[in-house]
């Protein structure tokens, strides 16, 4: 008699990035909610995503040195951050079934809890990068040409995004002195007591927003939703083409920003250079100054899960 397979209860969420390099993505297991609802819980895995990445670089031969410009630059900090290194790999992995509904674009394929996850997760990642860029830059260009080299890093052509030139304001010492004799003393002194221990993620928290989040990646979340299928590709080329773009364009603004600080003396921001990137037009509200990631509550389709 043939053996009908069991079903999933849980799973491992593993990226195949090159032969030697597998990411851990997380688990994910069955639950039920208190109204019995059946969720898949997911658990980030214990190393974040991109520190997995660094560390493959990190290992790999050293590649001829050469110089780049910006537009490598943001591409690299991209392949790192957002491509290969958070739960984006694992929603475009192409080794995966793609997910039932994937060509249906009034449904959505991200769901918030995951949303929040991906949010902290390339923000932390950012933040990382850029810290790295003002405290060894040795390193940073040495990891900028590994990831040229042995990650694939997208569209070549890069376009500076017009659309984040607000962060470009927000680094001078203008902007700054401007929001310090603006803004209502109560406010100002909360955001004060904000950027003193969280400066430089509240400037990656800003790039990210606008390089990622403020762009296609909302024609993927938006939509009905009815549940979504645990460890599917649920994000079309196209549509990873189209976010990967934007997220390239709005590094090559926001590491010029950051260079803007760096070379006005402002490395890392001082308290008081940091806050115009929390004005409610360049920054976003609530998001974490301290995760790395987040665990996630997937609420599922009907149907039995597939191993990942």
């Amino acid at each position: 008699m043939e053996q009908v397979p069991c079903p999933a209860v849980s799973g491992v969420l593993h990226v195949h990035v090159a032969d030697d390099l597998i990411i851990d993505g997380g688990t994910w297991e069955l639950a039920e909610t208190e109204d019995r609802h059946r969720i898949a819980r997911i658990t980030p895995p214990t190393t974040p995503m991109f520190q997995q990445v660094v560390e493959y670089l990190e290992t790999k031969p050293a590649p001829k040195a050469g110089k780049f410009r910006r537009d490598a630059e943001s591409r690299a900090a991209v392949a790192v951050c957002l491509r290969w290194g958070s739960y984006f790999a694992v929603l475009v992995d192409p080794s995966r079934r793609a997910a039932s509904d994937i060509e249906d674009d009034g449904t959505s394929h991200i769901a918030d809890d995951e949303m929040a996850r991906l949010n902290v997760e390339i923000s932390a990642g950012i933040a990382w990068w850029i810290r790295l860029s003002g405290s060894d830059e040795p390193r940073y260009w040495d990891l900028v040409h590994r990831a040229l080299a042995y990650l694939s890093t997208g569209p070549k052509s890069v376009r500076p995004l017009e659309a984040a030139n607000g962060l470009l304001a927000c680094a001078t010492e203008e902007m700054a002195r401007h929001v310090c004799s603006s803004w209502p003393a109560d406010r100002l002194n909360q955001a004060l007591a904000l950027a003193k221990d969280h400066a430089v993620r509240i400037v990656a928290n800003a790039i990210t927003l606008h390089a990622w989040r403020n762009g296609p990646v909302e024609d993927v979340h938006a939509g009905w939703a009815e549940g979504f299928e645990v460890g599917t590709r649920r994000v079309l080329p196209k549509a990873e083409k189209a976010i990967i773009r934007q997220a390239q364009g709005g590094l090559y603004t926001g590491l010029k920003a950051v260079d803007l600080l760096k070379y006005g003396g402002a490395w890392p921001p001082p308290a008081e250079r940091a806050i115009p990137f929390l004005h409610p037009l360049i920054g976003p509200s609530r998001w974490s100054y301290t995760e790395q990631s987040r665990a996630v509550g997937l609420s599922l389709r009907q149907g039995v899960p597939r191993n990942s």
